[in-house]
Parts: C-alpha cells; structure tokens; sequence
C-alpha cells in the first residue's frame, strides 16, 4: 500500500482530498485475497481465480491433505511448479485429476491449475481425457469432468462443448453446475444458438433443468435483448417443468425490460411479481428506483425508496448509491449530501461508489458534498479495499485533469501486484476519450484484455464516445459492431452512436441506426427517444420529429423539457408558431414546467416573425410564472427591436435590462453596435466601445468586423479615428474582415483594386469561403468603373487600401509567429490504432 500511496505523490503540497484518500488506502485491508493465486503461474494471477464461496472449503481440504498426504505434495508440485520441460503436459493433468479424486472441495482447485496452462495446451488436455488407457470407466468420467471444468475456468466455449459431447456420448451426465457455468459463457460469447442447444439437451436427456439454469438462460435471452423469449420461459418453468420462478428469476427480467427501454412492463412484472406471493427483495427495488432516476422521475423514485420501510425491506448501500446518483445527475446536490447523511444514520457504510457519485456531481455542479464524504470516511474510520480505494484515487485524478499521475498510479498498481478493478481503467479510458487522446484510450483497453479484465457496457461506451466526438463514425459503427457480435447491453451504445449520426448531420446513418435498433429487438429508452426527437429537429425534419415525439408518448415515455424544448424550437425556426405554443400548453397539462430556455425559444420565433407585441405578453407571462428573464431573453428583443429600425425600443429594453440586474455580454453590445453602424450612427458606436473597454467585456471578432464595416461606410476623419482604436485594442482580423474590405471596394467601384488584394491574398495561401469567391465575381463585373474615379472616390480608394494593408499585415504576421506542434501520447504504442485488431484482442 504505500508504494501505491508514493506513486501518486505530488511534487509540491499534496490535494488534501488525496491526502485522505491515501490515509485510506493505507489502513485498507483486502478481503478478496484469493489464497489459491500463489499456485498459478504470475501471468495467470489476475486472469484466473476461485469463486469466493469455495475458497474456503477448498484451502481446508488443502491444508488436511497437505498434513496427512505426502503425495498431494507431490500432485501439487507436479501441476503448479517447475517448468513445461521438466514436468510433461501428461503428467500434470494426472496429478490435477489425483487431487481432484481426494477430494470434492479441491475440484474447482484443480481445474483453476489446469486453466492457467490453456490455451497453449488445449490439444493435449484434449487428446488426455478422452484416452482409452487413462483407467476405469470413473477415471474416465474423472478427466473429462476435469477438463470440462478447466475449459470452463478458461472461457474457452468451443472446447468445452466439445467435451460436453465426449461426456454424453460416454453414457454419463453431466453437472448441473457445470452446465449452467456452460450457459453463461455461450451468452457471453454470443452464442445464443449453442446455448438453446444445451438446453434442449437437457430437457431431454438430463439432467433435468434446475431453478439456476433456467435462470442462467434468462439472464442470456435478456442480455441479448431477447425479452419475449424470455417472458415465455418464465412462463414455462412451472407449468411445463415444475420449477417456481424466484425472486431473483423475476429481478432478471425485471432489470431486462428496464435496460431495453420497457420500464413500464418492468412494473408490470413487479405487480405480477407481488400477486403471485413472491416477495420483492431490495434487489427488486434497486432495480426500479434505478430506472425511475436514470428517466429523471426523482419524486416517484424518493416514493418507491420510502415504500421499503414501510414493507419492511431494508435499503443498502446500492440502493442510497442509486437514489444519490439520481439527484447528483439532476443537479439536486443538496437533495445528494441529506440522502447521504441518511445513509449514514442508518448505519450503511459509504463505498467507493458513492465517493465517485459525489465527487462527480460536486465537480459539475460545484459542490462540496465529495470532500465532506472523504473527511466522514476519514474520520470514522471506514475501510475500503486495495482496489476500491485505486479506483477511488484514478477517478479523483482524472477529474483534476492529472491524467499522467492517473496512468502513472494505474500502472504502478499493475506493477506492484495491486488488485485493479476496470472501474479505475473505465475512468481513465473515459478522460482519454474526452480529450481525442483515442489511441491511448484503446491501448488501456488492450490491457485490461491482457489482464484479464473482461471490459465492460461502459467501457466500450466510453470508447465509442470519443470516436463520435472526433466525427470518426465508421470506425464508431465497427465498435457497436463488436458489442452486438458480443452480446453487450446497447441501449445507451446505440444512442450514442444516433446523438453523433445527428450532430454530423448524417441523418441516412442516422435512420439506418434507428431501424437496426428495432432489427436487433431493442426498445429505444427515454434518453435513446429524446436523442432521435432532438436529431431530428436539429436537421429540421420537423413533421418526422413531431411523429417520433407522438410515438414516445403514446409508448408510456414521458417527454422531459429538454425534448420539449427540441421540438418547440423546431417548430418556431419552421415558422409554426400555432403549434409551438400548443406545444406549450401541452407541456403545462403533462405536469411539467416550461423553464427560461422554452420561454427564449417562443420569444426568438416571435421575434422572427415580427410579432413584438405579443412577445411583450410573453415576457408578462414568463416574468409571472417566477421566470427571470436572463440575457439571452433580453438579447432576442433587443436584436429584434433593431432590426425593426425602432432604436427606441431597442432602447427601451436596454435600460429594462440594466434594472433587472442582468448584465449584457459580447452579444449584446454586439447587436447594438450593428444597429447603430447601420443606421451610421459611428459617433455612439464610439462610445459603445469605450463602455465595452470601461466594463471589462474583451471585444471579438464580431465587435472589430462589425465597426470596421462602419468605418469603411462613414466619412473618412471619424472613421480614421476609430480606425486608430481599434489597431491599439490588438485587433485581431479574419476572412469575414477581408471579406468586408473587399466587398468595400466593390461598393465604391474599385474592383480593379479589389481582385489586385484578392490575388494577393490567394498567392499568400490566404483561406477563402463562398462568400470571398462571390465578392470576387461581383468585383470582375465593377472592374468597368475604376477609371471614372472622382477625386473624393480616389481617397476613399486610398483609406480602403491603408486599412486593406494593416489588415493584412496583422493576419500574415499572426501566420508566420504561429509554430506548428503535433502532440504524442508519451507511454502509449500507437500501433494499436487498427479497430479491427484492437477489438478481436477483446
């Protein structure tokens, strides 16, 4: 522990949240400590290892044989020690069978020592325990049951099934624990065909299905989103088999339909579940007070929470995880810190999980709920184990942004032997995708597969979004490929995957993703229908928007503000008013509050559409609502007034806003500078610009383009004067400046002149858009003018050509000063940048 402490040291005084954290891990104490790992080669540590439940039973058995069995020394020996050369493949398969036979405890032990030595002598255990000469029919059985449960341990599917086939045909049958282990690895693997086979098998030959296979198999059907297949099981179990589904067959199910998107049939199932005599068990409740919070329902699930107590169920730490999580993802900190402090009086202990949970929320939302959290763990003396306390530490680092320190800890934890959990690789494959760092996030990825670590929904998740904000959707789309082929949970994978599609502007892959959903029997949630509506309405697909809306409620899924924002918007930009406010309306019947974005949206669509008056009803009714209207608010009615040429108004709303306390930012100034520029109104622009400088607010490239578009239109002495300013606020000019210099001396009849700079420009590999290329045909058509130039269009021509110059002095200067640096992610081998070869090593 303290070399894991030291390798996240800091130079200079240590955050003092880290500094509680490794308090913790230095008191913390493993209770995972499997103590059968020490006879497995170092390679196989973290890869292989005993169930907990048997560990127990089978380090006692080792221990009596040990004492009283000089030949188990040597079994033991055979197996674990010396290298392949020494000891034969023969002969330690021999010797992991001799201590399988002494005892039943000691099975699962002999089949781990055997695992450690697949893949590579996969053949060999092949051709062993199927040998005609390893003795008596039981021998017999003994080696293929040991090499069925190796393959299992291995997860080597294909190998197994073949010796499962070697075991019926010898006229034995097979475990039921063996069977169902069978089961979950063919699932896993996607083989959904194979595992239906198995378990044809047994209904027909033995041994006959039990309660654990058949809620092996809908545990599989669920994962895979097979969820009729699976509600037709549970219906067959009793009447057809005998076996009365449990609780726990009912959880299965019930957490199926809850990440497929059919929360409403999981309450079905809950009620069904009551009215049948099988009492829900804290696990039932977990699942759905977790879904009623991943929908944002935070009251119906605070009401759910409560019910417990009142059934006399008791709330563990996973369930106050889930209910902070809810509010922490909300905003509702403080609502997080008293459920919290009520987990504490009931006298639950604060896991790893909840720190996370809190130090998330506190780092988005500003709050000081992750420091209190380590300060009571601190003080009471709360212990966690070796890799919680990691995984604690890595997710603390990578919110700091301290990803060289995460990494550092997460491999020198690796190196010292320290359990590591793929939570704390989660977290940082997660930073790494956030920051475009894409090739380092999947080489954390090929070493969590070379450890052993089978990745989670997450972590492909957490891969997949950071494709998707690079705009990397092929490689994305092989990502989601693998995850299906692998049988993962895709609901929120798929929605990712849409979002991007959406925000490309791809709608064609977009809908294909859609329609693959369905293909695939997967329920679009809550979030996957908001994401589609929103999508859809970004691309201005508005009738196919308003039909997907239809659709999620008349599905029991209940639109939020968010998803009625999307759509309001769209019909505003659509010109729709009618059905926008409808819309409103309609938002208020359902329960739901329109909130200062939806109010901004109306007022903007209004103001398209010119209608002030009834924006000024609507800004009565915001402000009547308890709505404060915030500077956007004020920036769209000012925006509108001036473009009406009513500077009184625009005035007006201006002093409103200065009353209300709302402080106008770079738009606003903005807007009104355009509108005093326009009406050639240089003198206020002046001081508009002097109280920008007064109050702090740094000017932008709209502010500098905006007033040199009026100077170029004024007269030449004020214009100078301004000029002169703006060079000495470190004006900063782009194409849009150039583009407003060119089209200057067109408006003057100076195209000569203007298509001289243009090619000027186009030698110094100056960047032009659509609309330079326009400026330069409309300068070729006034070429005809230069010659019939008035003295006072002569200087104005020369003013143009002084201000043309500075201009592009600063943009070439600012060019040549910039150094070109291509960043490397140090530690990392980018040569598993192939998506292909990355995924097939998962």
């Amino acid at each position: 522990m303290r070399l894991l402490a030291a390798a996240a040291r800091q130079p200079n005084t240590p955050h003092p949240l880290l500094a509680a954290l490794r308090r913790l891990l230095s008191t913390a104490t493993s209770s995972s400590y499997d103590p059968t790992a020490q006879f497995l080669h170092p390679d196989h540590r973290r890869v292989l290892s005993l169930p907990a439940s048997l560990r127990h039973d089978a380090l006692l058995a080792l221990a009596r044989l040990l004492k009283i069995s000089p030949q188990c020394h040597l079994a033991l020996h055979a197996v674990s020690g010396g290298s392949p050369s020494s000891t034969p493949l023969a002969a330690r398969f021999a010797a992991a069978s001799r201590l399988a036979a002494s005892a039943s405890a000691l099975r699962p032990f002999a089949a781990i020592l055997l695992a450690a030595l697949l893949p590579a002598a996969s053949a060999d255990l092949l051709s062993w325990s199927s040998s005609s000469s390893s003795g008596c029919a039981r021998a017999r059985y003994g080696a293929l049951r040991l090499a069925l449960h190796a393959f299992l341990a291995a997860g080597m599917a294909a190998e197994a099934l073949h010796v499962l086939a070697r075991v019926r045909r010898s006229g034995n049958t097979p475990s039921l624990s063996a069977l169902a282990a069978l089961l979950r690895l063919l699932f896993r693997g996607g083989e959904v065909r194979a595992a239906w086979n198995v378990f044809e098998e047994m209904a027909a030959r033995g041994p006959r299905p039990s309660l654990a296979i058949f809620n092996a198999m809908l545990l599989g059907f669920c994962h895979r989103g097979m969820l009729r297949l699976a509600s037709g099981l549970l219906g067959v179990m009793e009447n057809k088999f005998g076996v009365v589904p449990d609780a726990c067959s009912y959880n299965i199910l019930t957490k199926g339909h809850c990440v497929f998107g059919w929360s409403g049939d999981a309450f079905k199932l809950f009620e069904e579940m009551r009215t049948s005599g099988r009492e829900p068990t804290v696990v039932t409740y977990n699942i759905l007070v977790d879904i009623l919070c991943h929908e944002g329902r935070m009251e119906e699930a605070r009401m759910l929470f409560d019910e417990m107590e009142q059934v006399g169920i008791k709330a563990n730490t996973i369930t106050f995880n889930v209910l902070i999580d809810g509010y922490a993802k909300t905003g509702r900190m403080d609502e997080a810190s008293t459920a919290y402090k009520e987990m504490k009086v009931r006298g639950l202990v604060p896991d790893s999980c909840t720190f996370n949970i809190l130090a998330a929320g506190a780092y988005k939302f500003g709050h000081n709920a992750a420091q209190l959290l380590v300060h009571d763990c601190g003080m009471s003396g709360s212990h966690i184990s070796a890799a919680e306390g990691l995984d604690v530490l890595v997710c603390r680092l990578c919110r700091d942004g301290r990803l060289d320190d995460a990494w550092e800890l997460l491999h020198g934890a690796i190196e010292q032997g320290v359990p590591v959990s793929v939570a704390g690789f989660n977290a940082l494959i997660a930073t790494y995708s956030k920051e475009g760092l894409h090739e380092a996030a999947f080489q954390l990825y090929r070493i969590m597969n070379k450890l052993g670590l089978a990745p989670s929904t997450h972590t492909f998740n957490y891969l997949l979004m950071g494709l998707c904000h690079q705009g990397r959707l092929d490689e994305a789309q092989l990502v989601l490929e693998h995850m299906v082929s692998k049988g993962y949970c895709l609901s929120t994978s798929f929605t990712i995957y849409l979002d991007a599609s959406f925000r490309e502007g791809d709608a064609v892959r977009a809908l294909k993703c859609w329609d693959d959903m369905e293909k695939i029997g997967l329920q679009p949630d809550f979030i996957a229908f908001s994401a589609y509506v929103n999508g859809l309405c970004r691309l201005d697909y508005v009738n196919e928007a308003y039909q997907a809306f239809f659709e999620m409620t008349t599905r029991g899924l209940v639109p939020n503000n968010i998803t009625y924002n999307s759509i309001i918007s769209a019909f505003c930009r659509a010109g729709n008013m009618a059905e926008a406010l409808k819309l409103q309306k309609q938002m208020r019947q359902s329960g739901l509050v329109p909130d200062v974005y939806t109010s901004n949206i109306l007022i903007d669509g209004l103001c398209r559409e010119g209608n002030l008056n009834m924006v000024d009803s609507l800004l009565l009714d915001m402000c009547s609502n308890g709505l404060i209207p915030d500077t956007v608010t004020y920036n769209t009615i000012i925006n509108a007034y001036c473009r009406a040429k009513d500077m009184n108004g625009a005035m007006n709303f201006m002093n409103k806003m200065f009353a209300a306390g709302c402080e106008p930012d770079i738009f606003t100034y903005n807007i009104w500078m355009h509108s005093l520029c326009s009406n050639h109104m240089l003198n206020q622009a002046g001081k508009v610009l002097d109280e920008l400088a007064a109050r702090g607010c740094a000017p932008n490239s709209v502010t500098y383009n905006t007033l040199m578009d009026g100077i170029c239109s004024d007269v030449l002495d004020r214009a100078m004067i301004l000029t002169g300013r703006l060079i000495k606020m470190a004006f900063q000019p782009n194409t849009i400046t150039l583009n407003v210099f060119l089209s200057h001396f067109c408006k003057q009849g100076f195209g000569k002149r203007a298509l001289m700079w243009a090619e000027k420009l186009r030698e110094d590999s100056f960047v032009f858009d659509d609309a330079t290329r326009n400026i330069i045909d409309w300068a070729q058509r006034e070429m005809e003018n230069d010659t019939q130039a008035s003295n006072e269009d002569i200087d104005r021509c020369l003013f143009l050509e002084f201000l043309m110059f500075m201009t592009y002095e600063t943009m070439h200067n600012s060019r040549s000063s910039k150094a070109t640096h291509v960043p490397t992610d140090k530690g990392f081998d980018p040569a598993g940048s192939n998506m292909m070869t990355i995924l097939d090593t998962g």
